[in-house]
């Protein structure tokens, strides 16, 4: 009751005090006054929001000295256009090359003297792997020294015969004049053989016999000497010059036959020796180790030096030193990693657009390196099991840097295109969900929402929000995406 009167009083004493005053305003001051009140709250809000937007554009400006610039490893680039190659990335591993690699084998079998070399180990062309002690090679070495002496041997043989026969020759050219026996002396000093024997003593005979008939015929007709001895004298006498016909005849003969002779036997005695050299090579020998065969000992004969046959590093090794090793097994792996192969796996998706000749990329993971090559063959053949092919790279590897084995990455070139303007992926930044690049103002930098068109691994085309000439950051960007989520976070104005 007590709270009722109290607002009845309270009534009461307003409507006084308004009667006092005056007339109550007008409805429509009223609602004026409440519009006027409304239209400056407006105001006020439009003057909110218009400092909310100075400061949000304050927010998305980035200030950095050029200092700072250095430190954050910031670069600055003009926009532009450029060529953007066009790419495919295939797996691949680096392997051998199968024209590098030797299996070095025993030649000869024997027991391992000592071993020279292991796995690692960088060698030489004609270098020492490990040496055996081989009762084989003794025994080709042997024979290739008979086969040497042989050869030695038939060839004397035939400077003999030949000059033999050429002096031979002369002799029987000389006889056909009658010559007298002292001038026969002229010949004494040449090799004859048992030519001189035959022939002198067959012509001497005939001299003999020739003069007797002469005398005998002179004391015939004299009718000093009978007619009997007359007449068993010139039987003598061509009995005499027959039998030196006949000398002679067959001494030519056979000493044409005889020299035929002593050419086929060295020639025998050349072949012989020439397949016991060549059984030495097969077993490794060098030419210069073969020269040096004769000035060897019994031991030296038996010892087989196995060498590297290229220049290269040991891959693989099996042999210790005490085993028997057998002809033909396998000592030694050498491979010569100056160069290498990259095996690329070739999808069928990308076989339209491969092709040999085209530039590829070869990157290796973990930050080992990359390099650039060429596709140098494509195969024809598409794995069953797998579906793919192989594309083959050749790289050049004086560092050894390429490993076999290695894992790698190939960006090969397809194509290329030249867009209005391209900027590297290191200008892109992420920032509520849209690509931005930080373009350079005359206040500091300021994002710039862009669309992104075709790119590569490396650049992108931009299709909106830069234009030719503007100057951006290519690459540091998210040092300045930072700063500005800090400016953000802290709720200040300006990034510095």
């Amino acid at each position: 009751m007590t709270s009722i009167l109290r607002t009845l009083v309270v009534s009461v004493v307003a409507m006084y005090l308004l009667s006092a005053c005056g007339k109550a305003p007008p409805a429509d001051e009223h609602d004026n006054h409440n519009d006027t009140k409304a239209k400056s709250h407006d105001g006020d809000a439009g003057e909110d929001r218009h400092d909310g937007e100075e400061h949000e554009d304050e927010e998305q400006i980035v200030e950095l000295s050029s200092t700072e610039l250095k430190e954050f490893g910031i670069k600055i680039d003009t926009a532009g256009s450029q060529p953007v190659e066009i790419t495919v990335n295939l797996p691949g591993e680096v392997v051998m090359n199968p024209d590098g690699v030797a299996h070095v084998v025993a030649r000869a079998s024997g027991i391992v003297l000592e071993v020279f070399k292991t796995i690692g180990d960088t060698v030489s062309a004609g270098e020492p792997l490990a040496v055996l002690e081989s009762p084989a090679l003794a025994e080709a070495k042997a024979e290739y020294l008979s086969r040497d002496r042989e050869h030695e041997l038939a060839k004397i043989d035939l400077v003999r015969a030949e000059t033999v026969y050429k002096n031979t020759r002369k002799l029987l050219e000389f006889l056909s004049d009658n010559p007298s026996l002292d001038a026969l002396r002229e010949f004494s000093d040449l090799d004859l053989g048992e030519n001189r024997r035959i022939l002198v003593s067959s012509y001497a005979q005939l001299v003999a016999s020739e003069a007797i008939y002469m005398r005998e015929q002179s004391l015939f007709e004299k009718q000093i000497g009978s007619e009997a001895e007359y007449l068993e004298a010139e039987s003598a006498s061509k009995q005499a010059q027959a039998a030196f016909l006949s000398v002679r005849d067959d001494l030519g003969f056979t000493n044409a036959r005889t020299l035929d002779q002593r050419r086929r036997e060295n020639k025998v005695a050349e072949v012989a020796l020439l397949a016991a050299e060549r059984k030495l090579h097969a077993l490794g020998l060098s030419e210069a180790a073969i020269a040096s065969v004769a000035q060897q000992t019994d031991d030296e004969l038996a010892r087989y030096v196995i060498t590297a046959p290229l220049d290269g590093v040991i891959t693989e090794r099996h042999i210790v030193r005490g085993e028997q090793r057998d002809q033909g097994d396998d000592i030694y792996t050498i491979a010569d990693l100056s160069t290498v192969w990259v095996q690329l796996t070739v999808y069928q998706k990308d076989l339209p657009v491969l092709r040999s000749g085209q530039s590829a990329e070869i990157v290796a993971h973990h930050g080992i390196g990359q390099a650039r090559g060429t596709i140098q063959y494509v195969s024809p053949v598409i794995s069953e099991s797998t579906r793919t092919t192989t594309a083959r790279i050749v790289l050049e590897n004086p560092d050894g840097t390429w490993r076999p084995g290695l894992f790698v990455t190939g960006r090969v070139v397809t194509g290329a295109f030249e867009p209005g303007v391209v900027v590297p992926k290191t200008a892109i930044q992420s920032i509520n969900d849209k690509q931005i690049i930080f373009v350079r103002t005359e206040h500091g930098f300021e994002p710039h929402h862009v669309e992104l068109g075709r790119g590569n691994d490396t650049h992108v085309e931009i299709v909106k929000g830069l234009k030719p000439g503007d100057t951006y950051v290519s690459d540091g960007a998210f040092a300045l995406k930072a700063e500005l989520n800090k400016a953000s976070f802290e709720g200040g104005g300006h990034a510095h």
